[in-house]
């Protein structure tokens, strides 16, 4: 009886071992848009310029996970995608300058967080707006 309980208690901790939470290895994606604002240089507030982000780096983290899971370049329209995804929670985020500390070389993550729930779901998180 007692191997039997074992066995059973085995079998179960097996399971969830193979429980998989975020990351890499599903078939979902997040996808979005970057978009700049280009001032002059602190502490003048004029917009020079306004554009999709081309080739700025978009990050992902996975869960609770302490670091950047992931990151990918913005394409020349601005457009991002993070492919191949499980079920889960995730932070994606784009770094800006943050003019409102009044220090110039100051940074601010641009950060929306989502959750997969659909093994084949495609978010779309719609538009990061940084400043530089």
């Amino acid at each position: 009886m007692m191997k039997k309980l074992l066995a059973g208690a085995l079998v179960l901790a097996l399971f969830a071992a193979c429980t998989k939470g975020p990351g890499e290895g599903g078939r979902a994606f997040i996808k979005g848009k970057l978009f700049v604002k280009n001032y002059k240089a602190y502490p003048d507030t004029t917009l020079q310029a306004s554009y999709w982000g081309q080739d700025e780096n978009v990050f992902i983290v996975y869960g609770d996970e302490p670091g950047v899971g992931k990151s990918v370049k913005s394409a020349y329209d601005g457009s991002f995608q993070f492919e191949y995804l499980r079920k889960g929670k995730y932070k994606v985020y784009a770094l800006s300058d943050d003019r409102a500390s009044g220090i110039n070389s100051k940074t601010k993550e641009v950060l929306v967080e989502v959750e997969i729930k659909n093994a084949t779901e495609t978010i779309d998180i719609g538009i990061l707006t940084i400043e530089k």
